[in-house]
This record gives C-alpha cells, sequence and structure tokens, in this order.
C-alpha cells in the first residue's frame, strides 16, 4: 500500500468529511506557514501519481498520433473488434467510457466512416455498431502506433517490472480481476484493453474520482487538493510553480487558484526578492480544511488498492512514481 494510504489513521468521523466550516468566511487568519501538517505527500499517493502517469501517456499518444485519433476513440474501435456486431452500451463498457462520453465518440467516429450504427431488430432503444471496412484497414495502421505508446510509456521501468506493473494495475483498474482476454484474434486487429497500461490508467483514475465523491464529496475537488498540498510541503512559490507541483496545466492553475482565493483558502504575498512578484502560500483556513479533509482522501487511496496486498500496493506505488515523473529525482519538490 502507499506510504500515504500506510500512515496511521487519524481520529476523525465519516459526518466531519463534509465540512460546513470549509465554507466558513469567518477567521481566515494570515498566510501559514508551518509545517505541511495533514497533507498528504503527491509523490506518494496514488491518486495523483495515477493522473500524472495518464497525463504522460496523453502526451505520448498526441506526439504518436497527432491528432488523428484519440485515445477513448481508439478504445471504442477496439472494443467493436469484439464481434461483427457490439451493442452500443457493451462497447461503451468495454472502452470504459461513460454513456455521454460514448455518445459523443460514437458520434465522431459515425461521422467519419469509421463506424456503423443500425438500430436492434427487436429492440428500438438500442443500437448496434460494427466496423467499416476504412475502420478495420486504419486499425492495421493505428494498433502499431498505439502499441508503441504502450512501449514508451512503461519505458523508464526496468524490464522485469513491467508485466508485474500491467497486471497489477489491471487489479485496481477493474477492483479486482480484470476481464479474461480472448486468446482468438478479433474481426480486426486492435490492443485489448484489459491488458492495455493508458487504458488501465484511465480506467484506475475514473475509479479514484468515483471514490473521492464517495468519500470526501465537493468539498474540495481531487486538483485543487493536489495544488493545497504541493504548497503545504513547499516554501512559497509562484503560481506557475504551484501548478507544475500539482501536475496542473496553466489554464486550470489560474481557474484554481482563483476559487481557493475566493474561498480564503490561499493568499498571495509579496516577494522579498523581487516586491513585483506574487508568491502563493495557504492560509491558517487552508491548514485546518487540510487537517479535516486528509483522513477521507487517505481513505480515498485505500480503497483504490483494496485489491492488493499491502506489499503489493507499495510496489506498485514506487513504479507507478517512475512512469508518472518518469525517474526525476525532484517529484513533487520546488
Amino acid at each position: 500500500m502507499s506510504a500515504s494510504a500506510a500512515r496511521p489513521a487519524r481520529p476523525t468521523t465519516e459526518g466531519s468529511v463534509a465540512g460546513p466550516s470549509i465554507r466558513s468566511e469567518g477567521s481566515l487568519a494570515g498566510p501559514s506557514t508551518t509545517s505541511a501538517g495533514a497533507a498528504l505527500p503527491l509523490d506518494t499517493t496514488v491518486g495523483h501519481l495515477l493522473r500524472r502517469a495518464q497525463q504522460v501517456h496523453t502526451a505520448l499518444w498526441s506526439d504518436e498520433f497527432a491528432g488523428d485519433l484519440t485515445g477513448p476513440q481508439y478504445a471504442l474501435l477496439s472494443a467493436l473488434t469484439q464481434g461483427p456486431v457490439v451493442d452500443q452500451g457493451t462497447a461503451g463498457r468495454l472502452a470504459s467510457l461513460d454513456k455521454s462520453t460514448a455518445a459523443d465518440v460514437i458520434a465522431r467516429l459515425e461521422r467519419n466512416d469509421w463506424l456503423h450504427r443500425q438500430r436492434h431488430p427487436s429492440d428500438g432503444r438500442r443500437y448496434l455498431l460494427s466496423l467499416t471496412a476504412p475502420a478495420r484497414a486504419a486499425l492495421e495502421y493505428m494498433t502499431p502506433k498505439a502499441a508503441t505508446v504502450q512501449v514508451r510509456l512503461l519505458e523508464p521501468l526496468a524490464a522485469q517490472d513491467r508485466g508485474w506493473f500491467t497486471k497489477a494495475l489491471a487489479r485496481v483498474a477493474y477492483a479486482g480481476d480484470p476481464p479474461a482476454v480472448s486468446a482468438e484474434p478479433g474481426t480486426a486487429r486492435a490492443l485489448q484493453m484489459p491488458v492495455t497500461p493508458g487504458h488501465l490508467l484511465r480506467r484506475s483514475e475514473q475509479l479514484h474520482g468515483a471514490a473521492w465523491a464517495r468519500r470526501v464529496g465537493a468539498a474540495l475537488t481531487p486538483s485543487q487538493y493536489g495544488l493545497l498540498s504541493g504548497l503545504a510541503w513547499n516554501a512559497p512559490v509562484d503560481q506557475s510553480t504551484a501548478g507544475d507541483l500539482a501536475s496542473l496545466d496553466k489554464s486550470s492553475t489560474a481557474d484554481i487558484i482563483a476559487r481557493l482565493l475566493r474561498r480564503g483558502l490561499v493568499a498571495r504575498i509579496p516577494d522579498d526578492r523581487d516586491r513585483r512578484r506574487k508568491l502563493v502560500v495557504l492560509t491558517d483556513l487552508a491548514r485546518r480544511v487540510l487537517d479535516e479533509l486528509t483522513p477521507a482522501v487517505e481513505r480515498v487511496q485505500r480503497d483504490l488498492v483494496t485489491p492488493l496486498t499491502v506489499a503489493e500496493g507499495a510496489r506498485l506505488v514506487d513504479l507507478l512514481q517512475v512512469v508518472a515523473y518518469r525517474g526525476r529525482p525532484d517529484r513533487g519538490r520546488a
């Protein structure tokens, strides 16, 4: 299990997580310069590592495909290789897409003449999907590129760790044993999603989101918690560095900091070395919020690695660090 999940549980009650006090505009106090306190370090927190590793996968995918096809689109096409026709709901589940996202992906692929959609002959509310000839031809070209992305994703790992990592990640992604992979070839050439690391990262991240909603609720989003944690574990930093610590792009960082400023959870202070420059710091209110919410965030991390033993969970976190940070020794530090 991760270092964060293995920590002794702090005294708390499930009801304290919702946190009406978090919204309180009472005593905002001033900027805080105390220690990290309750905040989980991001570089040992499973949910953050999954999100960062998924960002790496997305960047590698974009590099290989240059906008020709997205990962979710490929996953949907892969699902359609499981038979001559596949029910739309089944295809979405096989591709790990929610109903709305699946409908959007299907509409785009249909417009590009990569799939054919027809109503079910005995149930007009359902649709059956099948690959078109252009899609089958494209998969012959696209699948080796998708495989290259997976190789590049796991490249920082030692060769003997890559197979274990994929199997352990699959158990996390499917909250237990993953679906069996057919030994029979499909109707077209495609990677099988239950053994594809990039897909497993996306699916695991979805489980993290569901666990977060159940355990933490709307008090803070994972990205908001990540930014606060990054600030808690580092000296005052500028906005750009705060975003880098939390693995956020420039636009998301600006939006999140603006929201946290309005809630009194962060403050801006002048940089003593350059008075024109502003640094972002936590307020005392933010530290109280972290004290209150971190036990629930820890439970989210434990939920994710429940299918693994403690030793397996710890090993997975170690390997996720390598994949997510590409072996950088300064991970999560300003």
